[in-house]
């Protein structure tokens, strides 16, 4: 029942807040080849992020969310696991509102979403 309730969830949110323009995401896959395609964010350019153990904050740092099943659709070779649909090692950026963002982590929140603290 529970699951029911959530699961139109992402849907609702990237319609209600997302950007106006798509975002780009540039990405190297695992055969060599590169991609890059628009996919819908909800971005916020300066955000406070305190790390899991609560000792030390970032301020100002970027931090764009997208449903999981709009990143898979591009990138279905991902879906193994969550954290990792976008790459942390320098293969993946997104380019929001002409600005260039690497991405710094990505987390599934459970209810369909991930969130990507950008650097850049």
């Amino acid at each position: 029942m529970t699951a029911r309730v959530f699961a139109p969830l992402p849907r609702i949110l990237t319609r209600t807040f997302r950007e106006t323009a798509a975002a780009v995401w540039h990405r190297h896959r695992d055969d060599g080849s590169t991609a890059s395609d628009p996919l819908v964010v909800i971005f916020n350019a300066s955000s406070d992020v305190a790390d899991a153990d609560g000792i030390s904050m970032r301020f100002g740092v970027p931090i764009a969310s997208c449903a999981m099943a709009d990143a898979l659709k591009l990138e279905p070779t991902r879906a193994g696991n969550p954290n990792e649909i976008f790459r942390i090692d320098g293969a993946d950026e997104l380019v929001i509102d002409g600005a260039a963002y690497d991405v710094e982590s990505c987390r599934a929140d459970g209810y369909g979403m991930l969130t990507i603290v950008l650097r850049g």
